[in-house]
């Protein structure tokens, strides 16, 4: 059985969710007081769907059912706000899968608890009968589905665990806060031969802000940026910002058989003056990333580096920046 009640450490994981999009006016944003992972975790819904490459999710749900006998079994570390529950169970309400039990880890109580509320509702209103708090219970519906909600850290869940193995484990953007073999590791106990890893939206390298606001403090932020996702703990094991690439290398140098791989790039840019959903909250979240990782740092000058920030933050407020990060996604079969 998965413990739920083990401590947290080590890493805050991310994850996605898809929204209508809703068209919202410059005027109506502006630069949040204070910050919100869970909120930032709902924001980026929008983003994540544009972004996740469709060969790959498109091969990985045909690879789950085909490969499963019921109940398919379900595993996620840093599963957020519940995102990926709700993409699994759209996908196989239409197939010939009619039982789904999922455990949904994160390391944050609070994206735990959104991800518990968002979901009950998320099923109710798609007509399912929703009953327990954790596992959560969904009847009534293509698929019957079993959510159990988990707050813990991904290591602890793995070196606890007694229950029968999982179909698949999906890690979405958690690899690169993470040593890729130590995650993997721990992570291949847990699967059943032949199940997949499903592992989308990891950074790989790039992050580029339009319009430029001075070419050389743009590069130096962006250098500096990305090597603020070392961790020295890790002595080097950590991969950062070309997380995608070593994690491809770490599959194809293991026991797992890479069957497919692709880009899944967040872009956003605005439309019409504004950003679709609560994109511009997005952004913003994204900016205080790098001001609270550069602020005070001895290769930038302070005053340069706040009005940088500053005129990042006008050109959303105003419907204006463009913002492109490179990532990828891998599916693989553990053997």
């Amino acid at each position: 059985d998965l413990a739920g009640d083990l401590p947290p450490h080590r890493v805050v994981p991310r994850s996605h969710r898809t929204p209508l999009p809703i068209r919202v006016p410059p005027h109506f944003v502006t630069d949040p007081a204070t910050y919100s992972y869970p909120r930032y975790l709902e924001a980026k819904k929008t983003v994540d769907a544009r972004a996740l490459n469709r060969r790959v999710w498109s091969r990985f749900v045909d690879e789950l059912e085909a490969s499963s006998a019921p109940p398919v079994r379900v595993l996620e570390v840093g599963g957020g706000v519940g995102a990926t529950v709700e993409r699994v169970v759209e996908a196989l309400e239409p197939r010939t899968t009619d039982a789904l039990h999922y455990t949904l880890v994160d390391i944050e109580p609070d994206n735990v608890e959104a991800a518990r509320g968002g979901l009950r509702a998320w099923a109710e209103r798609r007509g399912y009968n929703v009953s327990g708090g954790t596992p959560q219970v969904w009847t009534g519906g293509p698929v019957e589905v079993t959510v159990r909600f988990v707050s813990a850290d991904l290591f602890d869940v793995a070196g606890a665990y007694e229950g029968p193995p999982h179909d698949a484990v999906i890690a979405q953007a958690v690899l690169d806060l993470l040593s890729i073999p130590d995650a993997l590791g721990a992570l291949a106990p847990l699967l059943a031969p032949e199940g997949l890893w499903y592992l989308p939206i990891h950074f790989d390298g790039v992050t580029a802000l339009e319009p430029q606001v001075d070419s050389d403090l743009d590069a130096r932020v962006e250098r500096l940026f990305h090597e603020s996702m070392a961790d020295p703990s890790l002595d080097g094991e950590r991969a950062g910002a070309h997380c995608g690439r070593r994690l491809l290398r770490h599959l194809h140098d293991s026991d797992a058989a890479l069957l497919e791989a692709g880009s899944s790039d967040w872009v956003v840019v605005p439309q019409d003056g504004g950003y679709p959903g609560d994109e511009a909250y997005f952004l913003h979240h994204i900016l205080h990333f790098i001001e609270t990782e550069l602020t005070g740092h001895p290769e930038l000058d302070a005053e340069a580096f706040a009005e940088w920030v500053a005129t990042r933050r006008r050109q959303v407020e105003t419907g204006g920046l463009i913002y492109i990060a490179h990532q990828l996604d891998a599916l693989a079969r553990h053997r």
